[in-house]
């Protein structure tokens, strides 16, 4: 038993991939060293000076870009081409981060040959590892046992939202004395009672202890899972179950106090303030960076629609407390794309965007210019996808908790643009603002950086666009 917690701290295996993967770099590293100098041997790898910060630099960069381009989400399913295809545009990233990072600190620099080799020898390494461990990581038998305490209608509830539970195994549910019968529970009920808890958590290897009677009041044998959490195992109430499991907070499951009892950064003293600070100087660099490709914007919108058509599209939205903004995008539709006044969701395939603008829109260049919004502290690099006032009024009616995204400064990204699509209808607006809840309830710089960079695979795949 005293291992059990060490596994917990491997609860999501992808990080022991990474670190395993790093690994592959150090021995890649050497061997692409050993192979440069095989004309003078040892000396000559000597002479690159201390190999382990140079190793460690290296190898950290490239699992940030494997990272970035979305190769250690936990069970999203990816052919082994697709792994491929990113595992070298992972490379590619890398060679580029490394070069910036050799310039500010020149006593890392490993030298091209050996850097060119590293990577040569690295990639199939990582390749057939991302490949045998998805595979692995989708076998039932090793992900984390759960074991549900209630087989009554919440319970039952619970998991037909969820569906079969991505990242666990469900091994049985536990009745309790308030418990009312379903018939939809989706596993089996273990016939044991909660006072033997401990002993049926031991026999069933369980890794994690969902708590979900139909009633909790007098019903929760707190003994006993005080005992199964002194032994490793995790205990999670449903809503932070179905939180983890899907990304998402269920609309259904939500109560107002979920919103208040929140360990994110929403309502923290420091966290506008650090927000703000990494809003501005990453606008200003992205702006420095993506001022050559959105000269090019401007340049095409102009030769395909002439001089006297417009090249910005200025439209109404609605910003943090509920208040109007003008935000600034690439025009990528035909210039009398309203002409009815009325305001339209973008379809698919829709007949009003231009040639120039399917390319732009596709690969986000049309959102560059709310940069300047978020330098002008009107948007936020992440946090919910602002809306137009016309639907705002709509969805606020007929959604609850709706306006509760008004609490948060928008964003040009953010949890919901990354794991949903493009919404046109009100079930899309419901279905966004459960991951917009979601980010508002665990929000910090930590999480704002893992959203930036899991939007560099949405902008290189063109992922959701229309």
């Amino acid at each position: 038993m005293p291992l059990r917690p060490i596994k917990h701290a491997f609860h999501d295996r992808y990080m022991a991939l990474a670190l395993a993967q790093m690994g592959l770099c150090a021995v890649a590293v050497l061997a692409a060293a050993s192979l440069r100098f095989i004309h003078v041997g040892w000396p000559g790898v000597a002479s690159i000076g201390p190999l382990g910060p140079k190793i460690l630099a290296l190898s950290l960069t490239l699992v940030t870009a494997m990272y970035a381009l979305g190769l250690y989400q936990r069970f999203v399913p990816m052919r082994p081409e697709e792994i491929a295809v990113r595992v070298l545009a992972a490379c590619g990233l890398t060679w580029a981060g490394l070069a910036l990072l050799y310039y500010l600190l020149p006593d890392l620099y490993l030298g091209r040959g050996v850097m060119a080799l590293t990577l040569l020898f690295v990639a199939p390494a990582l390749i057939t590892t991302q490949v045998l461990f998805q595979r692995w990581g989708d076998d039932a038998q090793i992900k984390p046992r759960v074991l549900v305490l209630g087989a009554g209608q919440r319970a039952a509830d619970l998991f037909v939202r969820l569906g079969a539970p991505r990242g666990s195994r469900l091994v049985g549910f536990v009745r309790t004395a308030s418990d009312q019968p379903a018939a939809s529970l989706s596993g089996p009920i273990v016939r044991a009672g909660p006072a033997r808890l401990v002993e049926l958590a031991r026999r069933l290897r369980v890794d994690e202890i969902v708590v979900a009677p139909d009633d909790r009041r007098g019903a929760l044998p707190l003994d006993a899972l005080l005992a199964c959490r002194a032994l490793g195992m995790r205990i999670t109430d449903a809503v932070g179950f179905a939180e983890r499991e899907t990304g998402k907070v269920l609309l259904d499951l939500l109560h107002p106090s979920a919103l208040v009892y929140t360990s994110g950064g929403f309502g923290s003293a420091l966290y506008p303030y650090g927000k703000r600070v990494f809003d501005t100087l990453a606008a200003a660099l992205l702006l420095l960076l993506a001022a050559p490709l959105m000269g090019l914007a401007a340049l095409a919108i102009r030769l395909e629609d002439g001089a006297g058509a417009p090249v910005f599209y200025r439209q109404l939205r609605t910003g943090q407390g509920g208040r109007p903004f003008s935000i600034w995008k690439f025009r990528s539709m035909s210039v009398d794309a309203e002409q009815a006044g009325a305001a339209v969701w973008a379809q698919a395939n829709d007949p009003r965007v231009t040639r120039v603008g399917r390319v732009i829109r596709k690969y986000r260049i049309d959102e560059l210019p709310q940069l300047f919004n978020v330098l002008r502290g009107e948007m936020s690099l992440v946090g919910p996808r602002p809306e137009r006032p016309e639907f705002v009024a709509r969805l606020a009616a007929g959604i609850p908790f709706y306006d509760v995204r008004h609490r948060l400064a928008p964003g040009l990204t953010g949890w919901a643009q990354l794991n949903y699509r493009y919404g046109d209808t009100e079930a899309d607006a419901r279905e966004k603002l459960q991951y917009d809840l979601y980010y508002l309830k665990h929000q910090s710089l930590l999480f704002d950086l893992m959203i930036c960079l899991l939007t560099v695979e949405v902008v290189l795949f063109g992922k959701g666009a229309r």
